[in-house]
């Protein structure tokens, strides 16, 4: 079966090492399999206006993003690269499946919740409790098959199926279920707290998100100074045992996915060693790891007018797949 995929990220600051690693890795993988029919990534600017940004920067930081995706190793030639706000069919999908859509399918989910405490209560609106239904028009409007996602995803998968057989049994067959892709560390945790996932948002325990993640566009120096303040557990064993020692096994997996050592390997290489020994060689992985991006980030930055070109091409094939859909959509509604 050939695979039809859709994903993307909010442009809500500088990405950073828990995005590649559990999405845009996986993307780079997927594009590049046989049986891809079709890959199209987004940067989902609509769903980053459900929390707080700055009008005045956020056009920035959605090109930011476009070329930390193309930096990162997405290929134009082979995969449609997108803006959700430059297509407007998103919106539209949104609001028909809004019209079928239980307010009780929202209220489950754990999201709206999670999304009102990180602002304390005082961003609160429909767009926050229904931005879900937005992810899932995201992803029918392109009839895709397969989404690469993190865990935490998993229950908007579930309501993207529920949505979308819950149209095909009142219109018709129209939509395929959708498959959610995991990846092998697709939940790295918070350089401060290790039950929290990697974000821009500090924890209670830190109160600087800074230390929390690191950026792609971080400097050697930024990565080894937040590499030194990693908060480890108890001992100093470099064992990878998620459960009692989530702290040193979350940085064991950065590092198991940034080279080519195995875990069990990291673990005999790290025999006998301490935390310092070990924070230290994983901070010289990373900054080796991005110099490449890094540089390829500059040279593109460098030239706008290609990556706006790239945009235009994407978005132009992108609206001819997105009208068809719709086109369908409007036709068996009665439309």
């Amino acid at each position: 079966m050939e695979s039809r995929i859709f994903s993307g990220i909010r442009p809500s600051g500088k990405l950073h090492l828990g995005n590649y690693l559990g999405a845009i890795k996986n993307w780079i993988e997927l594009q590049d399999k046989p049986n891809t029919e079709r890959a199209i990534f987004a940067v989902v600017d609509y769903h980053g206006i459900t929390t707080p940004f700055n009008p005045k920067t956020y056009r920035q930081q959605v090109m930011d993003t476009i070329l930390d995706f193309l930096a990162a190793g997405i290929d134009p030639k082979k995969s449609l690269l997108i803006r959700q706000s430059k297509i407007p069919e998103h919106t539209e999908l949104a609001w028909i499946f809004n019209t079928i859509t239980p307010v009780s399918w929202l209220d489950r989910l754990p999201t709206y919740r999670e999304k009102l405490g990180e602002t304390d209560g005082k961003y609160n609106h429909v767009g926050l409790l229904d931005y879900p239904v937005l992810m899932a028009a995201d992803i029918l409007l392109y009839k895709s098959n397969l989404v690469p996602v993190g865990e935490d995803q998993l229950p908007h998968m579930d309501l993207t199926n529920e949505i979308a057989k819950k149209f095909n049994s009142m219109f018709g067959q129209t939509f395929e279920p959708v498959k959610p892709h995991l990846a092998i560390g697709a939940r790295i945790m918070s350089l401060q707290d290790p039950a929290k996932k990697m974000s821009k948002t500090p924890s209670a325990s830190s109160g600087q998100a800074g230390d929390e993640y690191i950026a792609l566009s971080d400097s050697p120096d930024e990565i080894r100074d937040k590499i030194k303040k990693a908060v480890t557990d108890s001992g100093n064993e470099i064992v990878f045992d998620p459960a009692k020692k989530p702290a040193i096994s979350n940085l064991m997996t950065i590092y198991h996915l940034l080279s080519q050592n195995s875990v069990n390997e990291i673990e005999k290489k790290y025999g006998g060693k301490n935390y310092s020994e070990f924070k230290s060689d994983l901070a010289e992985v990373v900054v080796n790891f991005l110099n490449p991006f890094q540089e390829k980030r500059r040279e593109l930055k460098n030239d706008l007018t290609y990556v706006e070109d790239v945009l235009m091409e994407s978005e132009e094939k992108a609206k001819i797949i997105a009208s068809s859909t719709l086109t369908e959509v409007k036709q068996k509604m009665g439309l």
